[in-house]
């Protein structure tokens, strides 16, 4: 049986397109997942977070048009939310400044 620790790991694993395979672990009889290429079992393997699986030489900083696309997409989505103008004002100024600052560096490695 899973620890609650370890069914949240194989939830996230499949959330973000794992698949569970079909045979099962040679070790313990369990369940057996394959994610970003590396097949694991999470009763065996000594795994404890998503962030393991991925590796950190898989992942790579985000670039700065990424950064100002996630906060373009983040501020529409609390304006969606938001019914409070005054608080809709004070989200939205702050994404504002965010993206001034982001823009104005993305200037600079520009330059």
């Amino acid at each position: 049986m899973l620890s609650k620790e370890k069914r949240a790991l194989v939830a996230e694993v499949m959330r973000r397109g794992g698949t569970l395979l079909a045979e099962p672990c040679p070790k313990c009889g369990g369940i057996m997942l394959k994610y970003k290429g590396k097949t694991f079992c999470p009763n065996c393997d000594n795994v404890n977070s998503i962030e393991e699986l991925e590796g950190a030489s898989e992942t790579k900083p985000a670039g700065l048009q990424e950064i100002d696309d996630l906060i373009l997409k983040r501020l529409l989505n609390v304006l969606k939310q938001q019914t409070d103008d005054e608080k809709t004002s004070i989200i939205t100024l702050n994404y504002i400044n965010a993206l001034k600052v982001l823009r104005e560096m993305k200037t600079k490695n520009e330059g």
